[in-house]
């Protein structure tokens, strides 16, 4: 099968298809496209610890010495909802899994398991002191929260750490703790002195003592010369949910001032919630103890330098209301199943069919081309842009629409980077693939941060995606909204942004006034 031309090869009035269809259907599935992969399954809603929601690859400019992985899971935390804003989960295991070359077959697996642990202790009395697990809030509990990193060498799933391909790299590592407020900072944390509210000095009370220094502590060296840090961190993705979950009800300033398309403005919703995110920091050693073939150079006929990257999570496959868990009060029992997974920021969100989404999610990138090659080959979102009126109000010819329909094989090559890579199973799939060997940019890898100013990304991979999409070629330059963080990245590792602490900041409001009436834009 060859690949469907690019829209503006294919096309005799090239200019028309450039400026109508790139300039103003770029933007029809620009936020459709940019949903990660938050809550997009309904399997997913009955397990929010396995919600895996976005994943990073890169390595490191100039010498590519250092390979950055971070996964984000357990999305939405409004910040101030406390203990339900619980973090770290008991019994599963999230997996980073690194391919090599051509193949996706797993070379190397980094393993996280995460530990809480909660005394028991005798019901309460009049005589109890602070603290412990009669306690109303988990700060006071003295519950503790800890991981465990284990590398894979290929692949291997065995339950057994003591076999001689797997090798624990650090266990009883501490995780980051919620950043609550002021007073969890000073009694908890230690991060200052507490006055009560005896001393009428309100300052225990409103200014946060929260900051970079305190959470750069829980970032743990391990055993291979890595390092890992996990916890609460601020959700570094952006999205006008509003408007997609209304059938794609999108603005004018995303639709290229179509004058039927909503008016703006519009809203971030990720604004102000927080995320549970893995940081991992590898030497590139680890992966490739020889060195990175042909380092510094591009070598387009090459696959000899790629790695192929995903996330997963996994948990036993039975679960069993156990009395004798108190923190989660369950059991598991028998082999680990994969219930979540995540690599690129589209796949399931945006080109996987709704009955297909639970199956991406517990099935292997081995065999997406089986399972998903259709949703790639026939992008559903280019019929949907067809039904809305979008192609007919901007004029583009029936000719054009019925290209942007498939077969897009374009599509595929273009996530392959376009090198020698089979279009079958075991060798394309839902991953990451980057080239070691030279600098990163989405989509040869994907980068947290790092863009023209410190709260925006290296890349817009929606203008990447949607170009992709829509003109089959990613490198068209469409769709170029602004893509901006609620707070600043950090310039290093782990480069996410500090949790939004849970009193002073997230959401809510004191609803005054309040609105009877839908409210006009």
């Amino acid at each position: 099968m060859q690949p469907a031309k690019p829209c503006f090869e294919s096309l005799p009035g090239r200019i028309l298809c450039a400026a109508a269809l790139g300039f103003a259907l770029a933007s029809i599935p620009a936020a459709l496209l940019q949903a990660s992969s938050h809550r997009e399954a309904l399997a997913i809603l009955n397990e929010p610890c396995a919600d895996n929601t976005d994943t990073y690859a890169w390595v490191s400019d100039g010498t590519h010495d250092k390979l950055y992985l971070i996964m984000d899971f357990y999305p939405l935390h409004e910040p101030g909802q406390g203990n339900q804003g619980l973090r770290a989960c008991n019994g599963y295991r999230y997996e980073f899994h690194i391919g090599k070359g051509a193949s996706l077959k797993d070379e190397v697996v980094y393993r996280i398991e995460f530990t809480n642990k909660l005394e028991r202790e005798a019901a309460p009395s009049p005589t109890d002191p602070l603290g412990g697990g009669n306690e109303l809030l988990w700060q006071l509990t003295g519950g503790t929260e800890t991981m465990k990193v284990t590398r894979i060498a290929g692949g291997k799933d065995d339950d057994d750490d003591d076999e001689d391909d797997d090798r624990i790299l650090g266990n009883g590592l501490p995780v980051l703790p919620n950043n609550h407020g002021p007073q969890t900072d000073r009694l908890i944390y230690g991060l200052g002195q507490f006055k009560g509210y005896d001393s009428g000095d309100p300052t225990s009370r409103e200014v946060g003592l929260y900051d970079q220094p305190f959470v750069d502590s829980f970032i743990h060296a391990l055993s291979n010369g890595a390092r890992i840090i996990a916890g609460q961190f601020d959700d570094p993705y952006q999205l006008d949910e509003k408007g997609i979950f209304d059938l794609v009800n999108l603005n004018r300033d995303d639709l290229g001032g179509i004058p039927g398309a909503r008016r703006p403005p519009v809203k971030d919703v990720f604004t102000g919630f927080n995320i549970f995110s893995i940081a991992l920091e590898v030497p590139i050693t680890d992966v490739f103890p020889h060195g990175i073939p042909h380092n510094g150079q591009l070598l387009p006929n090459s696959t000899s330098s790629l790695l192929r990257v995903w996330s997963s999570i996994s948990r036993q496959k039975t679960q069993t209301v156990d009395a004798g868990n108190i923190i989660t009060g369950l059991k598991g029992s028998g082999p680990f199943v994969q219930v979540g997974r995540n690599a690129l920021p589209l796949f399931n969100a945006g080109l996987v069919g709704t009955q297909r989404q639970t199956l991406y999610l517990r099935s292997s990138p081995l065999r997406d081309v089986t399972n998903f090659g259709a949703d790639i080959l026939f992008p559903v979102l280019v019929r949907d842009a067809e039904a809305l009126g979008i192609y007919a109000a901007l004029g583009v010819p029936a000719s054009a629409v019925a290209t942007l329909k498939g077969p897009r094989v374009d599509i595929i090559n273009a996530i392959n980077l376009g090198r020698p890579i089979p279009i079958a199973d075991g060798f394309t799939g839902d991953v990451i693939t980057l080239d070691a060997a030279i600098d990163s940019s989405f989509p040869n890898g994907r980068r947290l941060g790092g863009g023209s100013a410190p709260n925006r990304h290296q890349v817009n991979v929606n203008t990447v995606l949607i170009s992709l999409i829509v003109a089959g070629n990613p490198a068209a330059g469409l769709a170029k909204g602004v893509e901006v963080n609620d707070k600043d990245f950090l310039d290093r590792f782990p480069f996410l942004a500090p949790a939004h602490q849970g009193l002073l900041q997230g959401h809510g409001g004191v609803n005054v006034p309040t609105v009877p009436n839908i409210p006009v834009p």
